[in-house]
């Protein structure tokens, strides 16, 4: 396991909640975005765990009612408290700002996301979405855990930043944000074109 992969959990008493050091450590990912929906291989990617292990915990999770399993991937039960499951990550990860643009009015949030739902990016992975009533925010991850992307579509608005480990990985990141950015301008685009044949 990396150094990237390890957390150090907040507050954690076993005895307390029942919850072993792995199943807290799903949740508090899974609980990082109330509304996101995470992918299996995309969770996998993110914690760095072994997919058997991973199986487990997440079956372990449900029985206890914690988490949900949809068509899409996992999240938190509804009504559930995400407060008490923060982590923290040993290194500390640089986000940055790639892309910020307008979107055209005719733009539609929910094709943008069945268009990029569960889309692979050169070396990036998806890793799940959150819907909100005024948007939506959509995630990848590298297979080896070290950068992060964010694209958020909201109020006509297209933001894409970055997360990543170290400086080194900066460009990377930033090239892969900017694909994922011409990949959406390329969708949008040609649905605004057969919206306007139509």
């Amino acid at each position: 396991m990396s150094e990237y992969s390890l957390f150090q959990l907040c507050e954690f008493d076993e005895e307390e909640d029942g919850l072993d050091f792995r199943q807290r450590e799903v949740l508090s990912a899974l609980s990082e975005d109330t509304n996101a929906v995470y992918s299996f291989q995309g969770l996998r990617r993110k914690l760095g765990i072994h997919q058997e292990m991973l199986t487990r915990t997440l079956e372990r999770l449900k029985e206890q009612d914690l988490i949900e399993r949809t068509s899409d991937g996992y999240r938190i039960g509804a009504g559930k408290n995400d407060s008490s499951f923060s982590y923290t990550a040993e290194a500390t990860a640089i986000e940055r700002q790639v892309v910020t643009a307008h979107l055209p009015r005719q733009v539609d949030v929910s094709v943008t996301l069945d268009t990029l739902k569960g889309r692979w990016f050169d070396e990036f992975r998806w890793l799940g979405y959150s819907e909100t009533s005024s948007g939506v925010s959509l995630r990848w991850i590298t297979e080896d855990g070290r950068i992060q992307l964010r694209a958020d579509v909201s109020g006509g608005m297209l933001s894409i930043s970055a997360q990543y480990k170290s400086s080194m990985d900066e460009e990377r990141a930033t090239r892969s944000a900017l694909e994922i950015f011409d990949f959406i301008l390329r969708q949008d685009t040609s649905a605004i074109r057969h919206h306007n044949l139509n």
